[in-house]
């Protein structure tokens, strides 16, 4: 466990590193201690004089390894920082802490590519800087210093390599296509959207101790790989995908890097937003921010879901729901959640058609396939038979394209 110093300014009010703290604990970094001040941005640390002090004295009293910084540096700010620091300890700046900690939860070939992309994208920017300034000795603490033109080698590869893996759109269209409802599930990390999706899912119950089917992590990025579950509402059958959770300010050129990982959210017909509604105001109204502009792709309709309302004082519930139009609200850790899943299925799209079938075996066959993956409402039988159904567009829209087809064929 690498001991670690925490150190972030801020312009005005009071420093926030929950976020931070929690992505360092995710990594097994032990946060010694944690320096903030309130000044604005010194040009060549960041942190200022006498900040910088203070961190240099915390890291020489617990013998610390790493100097943690909650902003984004420049080269030259990273390496002014390390200078006044005892030799070997290392300086990582917040997207450097990000990417190495999707790089620690990447679950698939594409989000370890992908991770590969944003980490060799962020290290050619901080290169390009240092070449210009003329001082690139040292910089890289794992002596993995790369050229400009290596890296760009190293990032054309790693793109082909991910063009040549499967879409993971088609796999979202896929799963449409044979009568699910797709419903994404965000949020920031430690919003309880993955105990929230534990809870609506048919097949798993939850278990605060851990020794049942399903536990309560509070770990940060647990895997960039998505977890998705079935559930049931209201007779249709719906897919909950428990996304990679979000990370305030970060740059969207990075954000992009990660596209894939994030196009369950895009193609979903049905968003939850999680957000936890005992965050501090200032907090919330930043991450609620970050996710608009996340989330401003998305096809499907976004549902606001404020959580762990059990540990939010009624004043905090207020300011929440002030910031959205119509949340609902819940604890993922206790009640029924029928709220969540009434809204929820007045938010996925619906359509509807009356099929008009001879009365044959393909019919009854295609009354099959509809009971398979709509809300069949009625079957008529006579010279004839009669369906109205309901559901996913696409689905009905490929029931009427089958009945036609099949009524083509008879004539």
């Amino acid at each position: 466990m690498s001991r670690t110093i925490l150190a972030a300014r801020t312009d005005s009010g009071t420093a926030d590193t929950t976020e931070l703290a929690a992505l360092l604990a995710a990594e097994g970094h032990e946060v010694c201690a944690t320096l903030a001040a309130t000044r604005r941005e010194h040009p060549d640390t960041n942190l200022g004089p006498a900040l910088l002090d203070r961190v240099a004295t915390a890291v020489r009293d617990h013998d610390a390894e790493t100097v943690a910084v909650d902003a984004d540096l420049t080269p030259a700010q990273t390496l002014a920082v390390a200078d006044e620091l005892p030799d070997g300890v290392r300086v990582r700046d917040r997207t450097r802490v990000v990417l190495d900690t999707f790089a620690d939860r990447a679950g698939t070939e594409a989000a370890r590519v992908q991770v590969r992309i944003g980490r060799l994208e962020y290290e050619r920017e901080l290169q390009r800087e240092l070449l210009s300034a003329g001082d690139v000795e040292g910089f890289w603490p794992d002596d993995d210093h790369r050229s400009v033109r290596a890296i760009e080698r190293r990032l054309t590869k790693a793109r082909a390599e991910l063009r040549d893996l499967p879409d993971p759109r088609e796999r979202y269209r896929d799963r449409r296509e044979a009568g699910f409802d797709l419903v994404a599930v965000v949020g920031y990390t430690n919003a309880g959207k993955s105990t929230l999706v534990r809870r609506l899912a048919d097949d798993m119950t939850l278990d605060r101790a851990g020794s049942g089917s399903a536990s309560v992590e509070d770990r940060p990025f647990e895997t960039l790989s998505t977890t998705t579950r079935r559930a049931t509402l209201n007779g249709r059958r719906v897919l909950l995908t428990d996304t990679v959770g979000f990370v305030s300010d970060l740059p969207h050129d990075l954000v992009r890097s990660f596209d894939a990982t994030f196009a369950a959210a895009y193609e979903a017909d049905a968003v939850l937003l999680v957000v936890d509604a005992a965050d501090p105001p200032e907090r919330m109204a930043r991450k609620v921010r970050v996710a608009r502009e996340q989330l401003s792709d998305a096809d499907g309709t976004v549902v606001p879901v404020l959580n762990k309302t059990d540990a939010a004082s009624d004043e905090r519930l207020r300011a929440a729901a002030d910031r959205f139009d119509g949340p609902v609200t819940a604890s993922a850790t206790e009640g029924d959640l029928a709220d969540v899943r009434e809204r929820l299925l007045d938010a996925l799209p619906t359509a509807t058609a009356t099929l008009d079938l001879p009365n044959d075996g393909e019919s009854m066959s295609l009354v099959s396939w509809c009971h398979d993956r709509a809300d069949v409402r009625s079957v008529e039988y006579g010279e004839r038979v009669t369906v109205e159904l309901a559901g996913n567009p696409a689905v009905v829209a490929e029931a009427e394209r089958r009945a036609s087809e099949g009524e083509a064929a008879g004539q």
